[in-house]
């Protein structure tokens, strides 16, 4: 009876050391769920809810005016007008990093904490370039 307690212990661990081991990182549901809400409260004109959804950078750069000078977060955010992008065709993650693509766009987030923050949005390829981002951080 030892023995069986023992050997199930030994499973059990090893079990939970190749489940620990196995993972990939953080799952892409929360990214694709948080582009979606940054859009929605875009879309709703909920402006100081989509800056609050923003990665550090990001917030420093549309805070920076045209002229070079600091405006609001939510001036930033009317003022570079994004459209709805429609629905999200696919979220991968990779580490603390994630891409969710739209139809039209993509949107790439950093992982903060245990929250997704946008950290580039209104983004579109550009072939062998770097994507052109409409919001984005330095």
């Amino acid at each position: 009876m030892l023995r069986s307690l023992g050997l199930a212990l030994n499973m059990a661990g090893l079990l939970l050391a190749v489940t620990a081991c196995g993972g990939s990182g953080p799952a892409p549901d929360g990214a694709e769920e948080t582009a979606e809400s940054f859009y929605a409260a875009l879309e709703n004109g909920d402006y100081g809810r989509a800056c609050g959804m923003l990665a550090p950078a990001t917030l420093e750069g549309v805070q920076q005016s045209e002229n070079g000078g600091d405006q609001a977060c939510a001036d930033g955010l009317r003022a570079v007008s994004l459209q709805d992008p429609g629905e999200p065709l696919s979220a991968q993650a990779f580490g603390r990093n994630a891409q969710v693509e739209f139809g039209s766009e993509t949107v790439f987030l950093t992982l903060s904490s245990s929250n997704w923050k946008v950290m580039a949005a209104g983004c579109t390829a550009r072939g062998d370039r770097p994507y052109s981002c409409r919001v984005e951080g330095d």
